[in-house]
């Protein structure tokens, strides 16, 4: 774990994190990488030139100049990866060194104000010049954040987390856990409109139920008066008044047209 991810107080979370461009690297390291490469084409000279063979000084002040500029590049590229600019959710971290260790940190509510510089250059790379001043009285009010890899993005996420303290309001809720959905419901058919051909759907007995016209019809002997026979005039009737009562009630709430329940009614009285 990083050196500064192990200095964060509790609750407090990394927003965003950066350091230098890769660009400023390039800048502490050019001199050097140009004397290595200098140092090595001597010594590859010296060990194929017949007339530098028997000197070995040069070789060993070559060989020198190649260790001391790959150490040196070696130890900027390590510092380097050891640069932490952070955005918490209470401070800005800067933290850099690699065995001495250097940080500095500024709390969001004591921050005054950002300045932020591009050259065109810095604007192609995404890279830029960042200076942050704070309330503080003491030497180092002032944060300098030179070759910044991502600085407009620093710089947004520093500003609205400042705001996030300042108005917690705007702060997102924490997360719930999405309660159980509600039980599905069958849906329930809707009754038919006036005018439609569904009103023609209506069960209406037709003539040959009708026990007291056409005995034959009903499985009734002619001439039979038992309480079965009766009883099942009764009910061809019966339904018949049922049936007339339920149109009665379509045409009531309107799901029928009166002219429609006029010509069912006169049907069904023919058939009684």
């Amino acid at each position: 774990m990083s050196y500064a991810r192990n200095l964060l107080s509790r609750g407090e979370e990394i927003v965003f994190e950066t350091r230098q461009h890769w660009l400023a690297v390039l800048a502490q390291v050019w001199l050097f990488a140009v004397l290595a490469i200098l140092a090595l084409a001597v010594l590859i000279w010296q060990s194929t030139s017949a007339r530098w063979q028997g000197t070995g000084l040069l070789q060993i002040v070559a060989l020198v100049v190649l260790l001391g500029a790959l150490a040196r590049i070696g130890l900027v590229m390590w510092g380097w990866q050891n640069q932490e600019y952070l955005v918490t959710t209470r401070r800005i971290i800067k933290a850099e060194g690699v065995l001495n260790k250097a940080m500095t940190d500024s709390s969001l509510e004591k921050i005054n104000d950002a300045h932020l510089t591009q050259s065109w250059l810095g604007r192609i790379f995404r890279y830029g010049h960042l200076d942050i001043m704070t309330a503080a009285d003491e030497p180092g009010a002032v944060e300098d954040f030179p070759m910044m890899a991502d600085a407009i993005a620093f710089k947004i996420a520093m500003m609205n987390q400042k705001e996030l303290l300042e108005r917690p309001d705007l702060a997102r809720p924490p997360a719930q856990r999405p309660s159980a959905l509600p039980p599905m419901q069958r849906a329930e058919a809707l009754p038919p409109r006036a005018g439609s051909d569904q009103v023609q759907a209506v069960r209406v007995p037709p003539p040959d139920m009708d026990a007291s016209l056409e005995p034959e019809a009903t499985g009734t002997p002619e001439g039979d008066t038992s309480p079965a026979a009766t009883s099942a005039g009764s009910g061809g009737s019966a339904e018949l008044a049922a049936t007339l009562e339920r149109l009665a009630g379509l045409r009531d709430r309107g799901l029928i047209t009166p002219d429609e329940y006029e010509a069912k009614k006169r049907d069904i009285l023919e058939r009684m």
